[in-house]
């Protein structure tokens, strides 16, 4: 695409929209993968495998590059790396064990509104009437779509669901950090600088675990999907993100944890779960609630 293609404003919304819709397919598919991955790994390992495989995709533009890396840059690097991939995973890990993937979903939909907040409170964003009721109403109709999908219901009794908020913390001040102080930077560099470290990180943690003696016959099919998800819905997936942030705004690319749940409904419906009138339903109102998130 030229340039004039990107100075559209149209153009852009289109693109963004587009652009959150592919985010939102490759995560809302990973709970798949890492559900039969469970079997033959534990959590942190899955975690850890996900991050590194993200790190080492990036290698061969972030060795080309070295002489354009922006040392000024370091601690914004570091600290997105650790708010927005390395801290998340392992509560998600941990708190994956102990709740169930609704209860996940529901929670991890709060990010925008953390977004939000953090982005007034510490960077002196500007909070716009439309964007609130955005939010309220991608939250509910999430809300909605996993209350209606869950035949147990949804339980916020559980102690470890405090992990899952608090890794939506972290995911309102990465975002931020990305905003404001790495957006002029290439999506694909920015996204190799922020992982490298971390993925090293993660390295470290692995390899101090079973994870070799773990590896058989058995194990090298969850162990090659991992890595595809690794390098796909998180490595690229870290491209695609980074590039939304760019064109369109923290809160409105946050969004995307509105959309997760609509794909995780749709996938269930392809594999032979039916869809109720509240499906349609919350699905409708989170595509409003993101739109008024979008809105100029």
């Amino acid at each position: 695409m030229n340039k004039k293609t990107f100075s559209n404003p149209e153009n852009k919304v289109l693109i963004s929209w587009l652009l959150l819709s592919l985010l939102a397919i490759m995560w809302g598919s990973s709970f798949i993968i890492i559900k039969k991955s469970l079997d033959s790994f534990t959590a942190i390992q899955i975690a850890t495998v996900r991050i590194m495989a993200a790190g080492i995709v990036f290698l061969p533009w972030i060795i080309s590059a070295r002489k354009q890396y922006p040392k000024e840059k370091t601690k914004h690097f570091l600290w997105s790396g650790l708010l927005g991939y390395f801290l998340p995973a392992f509560l998600f890990a941990f708190a994956g064990s102990k709740i169930n993937s609704s209860l996940s979903g529901t929670l991890n939909s709060a990010t925008p509104l953390f977004v939000l907040i953090v982005g007034a409170v510490f960077f002196q964003q500007i909070i716009k009437r439309w964007q609130v009721a955005g939010l309220f109403l991608g939250f509910v109709g999430s809300l909605i779509l996993v209350l209606s999908s869950s035949k147990d219901g949804l339980s916020f009794n559980n102690p470890y669901a405090l992990l899952i908020i608090l890794a939506s913390l972290m995911y309102g001040f990465n975002v931020n950090i990305v905003g404001k102080h790495l957006s002029g930077i290439n999506p694909i560099l920015l996204s190799g600088w922020t992982l490298i470290t971390v993925a090293i990180l993660s390295a470290i943690i692995l390899f101090s675990t079973d994870f070799v003696s773990r590896i058989n016959a058995n194990t090298l099919n969850p162990l090659l999907l991992l890595i595809l998800l690794g390098a796909i819905n998180s490595g690229l997936a870290a491209i695609i993100f980074n590039y939304v942030l760019q064109i369109s705004s923290p809160v409105f690319a946050s969004s995307v944890t509105y959309l997760i749940p609509v794909v995780a409904t749709l996938m269930g419906f392809i594999d032979g779960e039916s869809i109720s009138f509240l499906h349609y339903f919350g699905m409708t109102i989170i595509l409003v609630g993101v739109y008024l998130i979008n809105k100029k």
